[in-house]
């Protein structure tokens, strides 16, 4: 099952992006996304932004909402494979093949103002860390990356420092892991109220990242 990426070309990182939001590459099946856009399969990347930002992305979640709050914050999206074939028909990075990156992010990003690269997955070997560190830049995972879950590439690579950030899954899935979280763990007790900590800590979370105030 060849995968071809629906969206590299269509929306290229723009010139004034400041951020920008790195993943692997969308489900095979994107005719039944629910928005034809990227995380567009089931959203959960823009319902934590829409909690965490309700004035600027508004539900119900559209296309035009989604790049209107990216272009008045300056974020910008990719992904790091442009063809992959898949081992059995999942949406898990753990079944992919990849069968061609995405180079130009290099010369995109530099072109652009990026200062901040957050990755929606990590270290596993077709995470879009991992692919976009390791097999695009020619760098090594260090364990105080793993450890740290961000690291800072010098000017050599975009001619500026650009911080690399490895963000908390936005799938409900990964909240069992980040409950066990160090960060998680310490910021716990702001939490107690609530009927669903773990989510509300991820909003928290995002409205960081992506520079809410």
């Amino acid at each position: 099952m060849r995968t071809v990426h629906q969206y590299l070309d269509k929306y290229p990182i723009a010139k004034d992006s400041e951020r920008l939001i790195v993943g692997t590459i969308h489900p095979h099946d994107h005719h039944n996304f629910s928005i034809p856009f990227f995380y567009g399969n089931v959203a959960s990347i823009w319902t934590i932004l829409s909690e965490a930002f309700p004035t600027e992305l508004k539900k119900p979640i559209q296309l035009e909402g989604i790049l209107q709050f990216l272009n008045k914050r300056k974020i910008a999206v990719s992904d790091t494979i442009v063809q992959c074939d898949r081992k059995k028909p999942s949406a898990l990075d753990q079944d992919l093949i990849p069968v061609e990156l995405n180079l130009k992010l290099r010369e995109e990003i530099r072109n652009s103002k990026v200062r901040e690269i957050l990755f929606t997955s990590g270290f596993g070997r077709n995470n879009a860390f991992k692919l976009f560190y390791v097999d695009i830049l020619g760098l090594s995972i260090t364990k105080e990356i793993r450890e740290m879950r961000e690291t800072v590439l010098d000017s050599r690579f975009f001619g500026r420092p650009v911080q690399l950030t490895i963000l908390y899954s936005p799938s409900g899935a990964s909240n069992m892991g980040i409950a066990r979280s160090e960060r998680y763990l310490k910021n716990k007790q702001l939490y107690k109220d609530s009927p669903t900590p773990v989510h509300d800590f991820k909003v928290d979370y995002y409205k960081e990242k992506f520079g809410g105030k």
